[in-house]
């Protein structure tokens, strides 16, 4: 042929086949196609079967037959009328006969061989033209042992394969469209001829790598082993020999289910881990060929079956909704010199396609690893209450609203599965009702539920990585002080390893089957212990009992709390009478004013009024805890914060705020107003005596 590219086929020959009658027990001719071209001298053994033919009316599948298959025969006369056309179908074996219907060329899937043309309309020719009677010739070996080098690189011949000729006219290289086949058919009683074609090819090399993502670790377990196969691109044929003897030892041609017999485990996560598998080779121009993933081995989980769903992924690990899974990240493919290599990612199976793969351009660059790299993606949902807000908390009703968040931190959705809430309030807190609802605006429109042990937030919501969910349930809670088991003590949370402790105060938790952080955080409480305090007024009179501070207990006072610094509405606490007073239950985390609204007879009040709040006390009994909201230098030195005492009892043992007030006409430790009258009154006579003397001034210099 002269001179040829590399890589492009070439007319190496023709063939011509003579199909006639031959009478002879054997049915192979084994013989080969002896080449000597470019310098290489080698011999392409081939195998052909002369078949059988076809002697009595058969039928052969068509892509544009003229009948179709009706019910199988006992015969060639038990045909019905609506299907009368009795034929041999080779396929089921020796002596079936079926019934077929004729539907006209083109419309069917059947073609009928027959002797009796004239009884069968369209029918394709005799027996001996069947299919099943073409005799095959195949070659057995397409790639040559010798090789030449060029620019360092080792090429071979390579017998690309057979095209079809009418007359044994053959161009210089295969028709457009028309893709030669390792095969040649021919048909009996006929001279059929093949066109062969062969190139110059470089022989390449591929190995497949395998890595798990760093992130992955994340998401911990055993690292499985991972298994690939090779899929053929239409009628592709691998070519077959020996690959060459190079450093990568390659142990066969890439073909059909290649790389499916090594499985790869990666032996860590990230680059470290990442494992190769042996060498396998190909030939560019010859490689209709894609290399996909087929997923983990699952210990305990059959692997899926070529054509089942996720067959090429992604990989769940179980059938649990929120199974994690495997899922192929990126694959790269780079030559033996680090340079990518033209592969396509192939649609359908998401491996890759080596159809477009061309020759290496240095010896060093002929090997190829592509890597697989794959990450364990997972839902983690984390399941969080807290209390969202509580009203009345140490009265007879009381209103507390929880939150419950679930936020997935993993890669993929997940569902929240079945979250319980279950509420285990103290004894004497009786819950009413319970409202649920996704949002706190929700809430007024939710239906209220009964009284109940449990309540469904919900059957199971997916949430997307990154986001989160909300469910607020509200309960109404009446206090029955008479009930069995009530006590303030129990009326407090109370923390215990890291959690708390049912049964105790507004205890409520929530529960689901995919918290991957743990239960601690799923519970929330609120203490609803009644928490009042003492005021007390004292004076400097020596009338009573003293205090321990030496003041006495001063009647007549008055006072009230309010909840808010503009005093407005209706105080929290009113206060009338005599020197100590009892207040209305307080709330933990609430800034309260104390106001003196009326003064004992000849004393002064409250110049304004005294910001303070309450706290539970971080002793065994939680007790209630007085602080002032104002500093040392604010004008309060009167006012004084009274600690609880537990040795006392009554009254006396609550904590308690004292307000010391002094007679009107001596100087208020408090700065109190009732004084400021003297005041101005003795600067007016001092003003007025200095006028009197600036006058007599005046006159004598005059």
């Amino acid at each position: 042929p002269g001179n040829v590219p590399i890589s492009t086929p070439f007319l190496l020959g023709t063939l011509r086949h003579n199909n006639f009658q031959v009478h002879s027990a054997n049915h192979w001719l084994h013989s080969s196609i002896d080449v000597a071209i470019g310098g290489i001298e080698d011999s392409f053994p081939f195998d052909q079967e002369e078949t059988e033919d076809d002697t009595d009316t058969t039928a052969a599948l068509s892509d544009e037959g003229a009948y179709m298959l009706a019910s199988r025969a006992n015969g060639p006369s038990s045909c019905p009328a609506h299907a009368p056309y009795a034929a041999l179908n080779r396929d089921a074996g020796p002596g079936v006969w079926y019934c077929y219907r004729h539907v006209g060329k083109r419309r069917g899937n059947r073609d009928i061989y027959t002797n009796n043309l004239a009884a069968y309309p369209d029918a394709a020719g005799t027996p001996d033209q069947s299919p099943n009677s073409e005799d095959v010739l195949t070659i057995s070996r397409t790639t040559s042992t010798k090789t030449v080098m060029i620019d360092g690189i080792p090429y071979r011949l390579v017998i690309a394969g057979f095209t079809p000729s009418a007359d044994g006219d053959c161009p210089a290289t295969p028709p457009e469209g028309v893709t030669p086949v390792s095969t040649f058919t021919s048909k009996e009683n006929k001279t059929s001829y093949g066109c062969l074609y062969a190139s110059f090819s470089q022989e390449r090399y591929i190995r497949i790598a395998k890595t798990v993502t760093a992130e992955s670790e994340a998401i911990g377990g055993t690292i499985p082993s991972f298994n690939f196969t090779t899929l053929g691109i239409g009628d592709f044929v691998s070519p077959t020999g020996e690959p060459l003897a190079t450093d990568q030892n390659a142990s066969g041609f890439v073909d059909w289910s290649s790389f499916s017999d090594t499985p790869l485990t990666p032996t860590g996560y990230g680059k470290d881990g990442t494992v190769t598998s042996g060498y396998q080779a190909f030939i560019p121009g010859y490689s209709q060929f894609v290399i996909a993933e087929t997923g983990p081995r699952i210990p305990g989980r059959r692997p899926l079956r070529f054509g089942e769903p996720g067959y090429f992924g992604p990989w769940k690990i179980s059938d649990d909704p929120n199974s994690g899974r495997w899922e192929l990240t990126d694959i790269s493919c780079v030559n033996g010199v680090g340079e990518a290599v033209n592969v396509t990612r192939d649609p359908v199976t998401g491996g890759i396609d080596f159809s477009q793969v061309a020759p290496a351009s240095s010896p060093a660059a002929v090997p190829i690893t592509c890597n697989f790299t794959i990450q364990q993606q997972a839902p983690k949902l984390r399941i969080d209450k807290t209390v969202e807000n509580v009203e009345g908390a140490s009265g007879d009703r009381i209103t507390v609203t929880y939150r419950v968040t679930a936020t997935n931190d993993g890669t993929i959705a997940g569902t929240t599965g079945r979250l319980v809430d279950t509420p285990a309030f103290a004894p004497g807190l009786t819950l009413r009702s319970a409202t649920i609802a996704t949002s706190l605006d929700g809430l007024r429109s939710a239906r209220a539920q009964n009284r109940a042990a449990t309540y469904v937030l919900t059957q199971g919501t997916t949430v997307e990585p990154g986001a989160s969910a909300t469910w607020f349930i509200r309960m109404t809670v009446a206090r029955d002080k008479a009930a069995a088991g009530y006590s303030e003590a129990a009326l407090e949370c109370v923390p215990s390893r890291g959690r708390l402790t049912p049964g105790r105060g507004l205890y409520n938790s929530v529960a689901g089957p995919y918290d991957h952080d743990g239960a601690a955080n799923n519970e929330a409480c609120v203490p609803a212990r009644p928490r009042v305090i003492r005021i007390e007024k004292a004076g400097t009179q020596p009338v009573g009992t003293p205090n321990e501070d030496g003041t006495y207990p001063l009647d007549g006072a008055a006072f009230a709390i309010y909840d808010n610094e503009a005093l407005a509405g209706t105080p929290v606490s009113v206060l009338d009478g005599g020197s100590r007073f009892v207040t209305a239950p307080l709330e933990t985390g609430t800034t309260y004013w104390l106001v003196e609204t009326r003064a004992p007879a000849g004393h002064a009040l409250l110049p304004r009024p005294v910001a303070f709040h309450i706290e539970a006390g971080t002793d065994a009994s939680a007790s209630t805890v007085i602080t002032t909201d104002f500093g040392a230098d604010e004008g309060f030195t009167s006012v004084r914060v009274l600690p609880a005492d537990a040795a006392a009892s009554g009254d006396a043992a609550l904590p308690g705020i004292r307000v010391v007030d002094t007679q009107v006409g001596v100087l208020p430790k408090a700065g109190a107003a009732g004084v400021y009258p003297q005041l101005a009154g003795g600067a007016a006579l001092l003003a007025l005596a200095g006028y009197a003397w600036r006058r007599r001034e005046w006159a004598r210099a005059s």
